[in-house]
C-alpha cells in the first residue's frame, strides 16, 4: 500500500527560500542584461529584424533632427556624417561584453580609418556625459564616445548590449545586429555598402 512522506517543516522553508534566492537572482541578472523596449504604441517594422538583418529595403533614412551629446561636450548630429560609413555601437559602461566588443571596434576603428566613422552611445539612461568621458578615457578608447539618449534605443526597439547599426554613406540604416559582432564580420558587411 501507497505511504505518503511529508516533508519536515524545517527542510520545507529551507528549500522555499532557496527558490525564492534562485528567482530573484534570475529576475535581478536579466534586468541587467534588457531594457524596456518601446515603439512608442506604433506598430514598429524593425521589431520584425534578426541579428545582421540588412535594412535596405526598409529604406529607412537617418532622423535629420536626431542630435547627441558626446563625452567631449560636443553635440553630434549623424546627418554631419553623412558621405562616410558610420557604425553605431549602442553599448553601457557596464556590459562586460561591450568591453569584449570593444576590442572588434578598435581592429575596425585601426583597419577601416578614414572609411569608417564609429560612434558609441550609451542607451543607459542613468549614466552621463562624465561617466562616459572617464570610461572612455580609462579604457584607452579614441572614438567618439555619448548619449543615446533613447533615441536609437526606442527606434530599434533594443532590448540587449552590444547592439550595433551599420549606416551607409547616403545616410540610410543599412544592418542592425544584436550581441556581439566581429570585427571580421563588420569588414565584410562594410565592403557590401562602399
Amino acid at each position: 500500500m501507497y505511504e505518503a512522506t511529508y516533508m519536515e517543516p524545517e527542510k520545507l522553508a529551507v528549500v522555499g527560500v532557496t527558490v525564492a534566492v534562485v528567482v530573484v537572482g534570475l529576475l535581478v541578472g536579466v534586468s541587467f542584461l534588457t531594457f524596456p523596449s518601446s515603439n512608442n504604441g506604433g506598430d514598429n517594422q524593425l521589431t520584425r529584424t534578426t541579428q545582421d538583418t540588412d535594412l535596405l529595403e526598409l529604406e529607412l533614412e537617418v532622423p535629420s533632427t536626431w542630435k547627441f551629446e558626446m563625452s567631449d561636450g560636443s553635440t553630434l548630429s549623424l546627418n554631419d556624417l553623412e558621405g562616410l560609413v558610420v557604425l553605431v555601437d549602442l553599448m553601457a559602461t557596464w556590459c562586460t561584453s561591450c568591453e569584449t566588443q570593444n576590442g572588434y571596434l578598435e581592429t575596425i576603428y585601426n583597419d577601416l580609418s578614414g572609411i569608417v566613422v564609429i560612434v558609441s552611445l550609451t542607451v543607459d539612461s542613468d549614466e552621463t556625459t562624465s561617466m562616459i568621458a572617464d570610461y572612455k578615457s580609462s579604457k584607452g578608447l579614441p572614438w567618439a564616445h555619448g548619449l543615446d539618449n533613447r533615441q536609437f534605443l526606442n527606434y530599434f526597439s533594443i532590448s540587449a548590449v552590444p547592439s550595433m547599426i551599420l549606416i551607409d554613406a547616403d545616410g540610410f540604416f543599412r544592418y542592425f545586429h544584436v550581441g556581439l559582432w566581429t570585427d571580421a564580420s563588420i569588414s565584410s558587411k562594410v565592403g557590401t555598402i562602399i
